[in-house]
Parts: C-alpha cells; sequence; structure tokens
C-alpha cells in the first residue's frame, strides 16, 4: 500500500497500534493508517509510568478534530516508560508515528505468547489493504 508507511518487522493491531520488540520489552505508537484517518491529533492521554494494564483495556485515549478513539493494550504488562512529549505536542503522531510518536514501552507479562495475536509481515499488508477499502471514500 504506497498511501501508507507499514514498516515491516513490528507487529499490527486491529485498532491500528504497531508493536515494536525490543528485547523483552515492547514500544507502541499508532500507524501511519490510523494517524492519516485521524487527521490532525489534537490531544492524547497516555498511561501512568509503574501502571499494569491488562490486554485489551484502555491503553491510549486520541481526539482529531474530527475523530475520536482508543488504543487498546497489546499485551498485558506493565508500563516502563511514556513519550511525555506527547500530551504537550500531539502533533507527533502526525509526523514521526513510527518514531518520534511512540506513546510507551512495557513490559508484557508473556511476550511470545502475546504476539501471536498480533498482525505481521504478509498478514499486515494484507489487513491495510482490506481497511483501505473499508475507509475508502467512493470518487
Amino acid at each position: 500500500m504506497a498511501q501508507y508507511e507499514i514498516p515491516q518487522g513490528l507487529y499490527y493491531t486491529r485498532d491500528h497500534a504497531w508493536v515494536k520488540v525490543e528485547g523483552n520489552t515492547i514500544r507502541i505508537g499508532i500507524t501511519d493508517f490510523m494517524q492519516k484517518l485521524a487527521g490532525e491529533i489534537t490531544f492524547i492521554r497516555i498511561p501512568r509510568v509503574g501502571k499494569t494494564l491488562a490486554a485489551g483495556a484502555t491503553l491510549s485515549s486520541i481526539q482529531s478534530g474530527k475523530w475520536a478513539g482508543k488504543i487498546q493494550v497489546p499485551l498485558a504488562g506493565k508500563v516502563l516508560a511514556v513519550n511525555s512529549e506527547l500530551p504537550g505536542n500531539p502533533k507527533l503522531l502526525n509526523s514521526d508515528s513510527y518514531g518520534a510518536g511512540w506513546i510507551c514501552v512495557m513490559e508484557p507479562d508473556n511476550l511470545a505468547a502475546g504476539l501471536q495475536d498480533l498482525i505481521h509481515g504478509d498478514d499486515a499488508d494484507k489487513f491495510f489493504t482490506e481497511e483501505h477499502a473499508k475507509f475508502a471514500k467512493p470518487e
């Protein structure tokens, strides 16, 4: 999908978060697809460092001028670090969603088992192609 950046090597969730494995931890952010769909992001609520979160719980709330949504916790675990720049500069999610726009780093309870539930590799391309078709505006 040429119109969306879909880095290989990442894992993806059905609510458009990305997960990067960094040793025994994971870094989480939102996909290029989500930030383009949302438009200019004006607000984000980030989790608290030290908080233990269950998979499927709300990790982050995000708003733009035309959209509001949530990112769910992809793998149960403990929040080790958060991107403290985001609340004051949520546009980082738009300008660098896979870099400076990361949301948090977590230590998952069970990394290997949790990754099995995420989208990866060729399945990611297929997933984003289907999502694009679902959200595309008719011409």
